[in-house]
């Protein structure tokens, strides 16, 4: 008998065993091991079909037929009679409703936890008041941007704090550069 090691090679193109195929055509179980494999193989190479079928009814069948049927006697069977009918349980309708019920209760309510929660942490951000984009700044008007600017809207700057502040602006510059350099390999 053939086992999986070399049914394995025989996907993989490794052997060419002419018994192992013909073994692979009389066993059921051996061509479904060899069909696995093969699409094993397939969807490491990323070479899926794009429709699967997958034949579930014959194996579903057989685990049916292999499942015990639950017998309970008839209301109108003795103790001492010999049961000449049974009947099949059923599971109770109201058991399933009321448990479908329940998980909907569940859900509904985890649910509407969520949407309180978000709601209350946006009131308490202040999310809702804001604007998504806000371009006015707070203080009400935009300040310019100068080396020329004062915080006194008609006084100018004096000559020494043009010289000091294009000073500070070259050493910052020239510190950059250096940062820029020192991290290059």
């Amino acid at each position: 008998m053939a086992n999986k090691e070399h049914i394995s090679a025989l996907v993989d193109g490794e052997i060419q065993d002419k018994v192992l195929l013909e073994q692979l055509g009389k066993d059921k179980a051996l061509a479904a091991t060899f069909g696995r494999y093969q699409l094993y193989g397939d969807a490491l190479r990323n070479e899926l079909p794009t429709h699967l079928h997958l034949d579930l009814s014959d194996r579903i069948a057989a685990a049916l037929e292999l499942e015990p049927t639950i017998m309970a006697p008839g209301s109108n069977m003795t103790a001492t009679a010999a049961p000449q009918a049974a009947t099949i349980l059923k599971p109770a309708f109201g058991r399933t409703l009321v448990r479908h019920f329940a998980q909907f209760a569940v859900a509904a309510s985890v649910s509407a936890a969520v949407i309180f929660g978000v709601q209350q942490y946006g009131q308490q951000q202040g999310v809702g008041t804001a604007p998504v984009l806000n371009t006015v700044p707070v203080s009400g008007s935009a300040a310019p941007v100068s080396l020329n600017y004062s915080s006194e809207p008609g006084e100018r700057l004096s000559q020494q704090e043009l010289i000091d502040q294009q000073q500070k602006i070259n050493a910052l510059l020239m510190d950059h550069e250096l940062q820029q350099r020192l991290r290059q390999p």
